[in-house]
């Protein structure tokens, strides 16, 4: 009888070991590779890294991609990439500010600082004088003086109908600037003129959202103040994605927000504290008022509230230029968290 041959055990299979020769190829990095990816006989692959995706993303969370992703623009002047971190978002916030800062200044000026001062100006003559303190401890407060309710009255209802106006001026520049930092990051050109035009255009849409963000803010800070913080930062991204996007931008800049809720938080937090820290500036005069001016004294009151109103008129600038460009460039990151997107083609969506 004879006998069955040897096995081979050149390949592998039930009667013999593994394979002999080298192993696969390995992924670089220790990373696996991609389902069904072949192992790479040449040379060794370019470096990859492993980028967070959201679900729902067309690469899957937590697989090796190359970098960068295809469709991303490792140098786009105004998109911060998946994976740069709070460094490429501090850099796109200062290269947007060198490239931009000479057309948003006299738009802002025109949009913000000037329509501040004319405000805060006519309502000098119509701030009532406080009442008087008692003349000593114990003492009951002296009784108000005759019209001083009905003055009161004048005085907040012209606040809140020029504060209206001053809401709609406002929305003019924010439009107009977004298109400003938008259009020079993508290399086209662009005009204070050309930029104001667009802002007209779109200022009533954005006014009235505005205003709707204010009322829930003012609700929020009514219900035991954190909700009005909740409202204020969740939605503060409605302003770009109404422009870029249009339909019902709260909800998507909730949905945003909460994507990536520790970073955008922190990005809206920075912004937040250097616009404060720049409207701070103003603070001494109210407090030198307080201190110096006699509540007795009409002119000196007035004398006061105008030092305020043109030092608030002269931080308005800065305060909205960081506003602008940081929610701006926070939204233009969050885009490109959900796929592929550049400056060109945010200048293409603004119009």
């Amino acid at each position: 009888m004879s006998q069955p041959p040897p096995p081979d055990r050149s390949h592998p299979g039930p009667e013999g070991p593994a394979a002999v020769g080298p192993p696969p190829a390995q992924h670089p990095a220790g990373l696996p590779a991609h389902p069904g990816q072949q192992p790479y006989p040449g040379p060794a692959l370019p470096p990859v890294h492993a980028v967070p995706y959201p679900p729902g993303h067309p690469i899957a969370p937590g697989y090796a991609v190359p970098w960068p992703p295809p469709g991303y623009d490792p140098a786009d002047p105004l998109v911060t990439l998946p994976g740069q971190g709070l460094s490429g978002w501090f850099s796109r916030c200062s290269g947007a500010l060198r490239r931009s800062w000479r057309l948003l200044v006299p738009v802002l000026a025109l949009t913000h600082a000037l329509p501040t001062l004319l405000l805060l100006l006519a309502t000098v003559p119509l701030y009532p004088l406080p009442p008087l303190e008692p003349t000593a401890p114990g003492e009951p407060p002296p009784p108000l003086p005759d019209g001083y309710l009905g003055d009161l009255g004048v005085y907040f209802a012209a606040m809140i109908g020029l504060g209206c106006l001053l809401g709609f001026v406002q929305a003019v520049g924010w439009a107009a600037g977004t298109r400003v930092v938008v259009r020079q990051a993508a290399g086209e050109p662009t005009s204070a003129g050309d930029a104001l035009a667009y802002g007209l255009r779109r200022a009533p849409t954005l006014w009235c959202w505005t205003l709707v963000y204010g009322l829930l803010m003012l609700v929020g800070f009514v219900l035991c103040y954190l909700p009005g913080l909740y409202v204020m930062a969740a939605l503060s991204l409605f302003g770009p994605v109404l422009l870029f996007e249009g339909g019902a931008p709260l909800g998507r800049a909730r949905q945003l927000f909460h994507a990536r809720l520790g970073p955008v938080l922190g990005r809206i937090a920075l912004v937040g504290l250097a616009a404060s820290l720049a409207s701070m500036v103003v603070a001494p005069i109210q407090v030198a008022a307080v201190l110096l001016a006699d509540p007795a004294d009409a002119v000196s009151l007035d004398g006061w509230n105008v030092a305020y109103a043109v030092g608030a008129a002269l931080v308005a600038v800065p305060a909205a230029l960081v506003y602008l460009v940081g929610l701006v460039v926070t939204y233009a990151e969050q885009r490109a968290y959900e796929g592929p997107v550049t400056a060109a083609r945010l200048a293409g969506e603004i119009g």
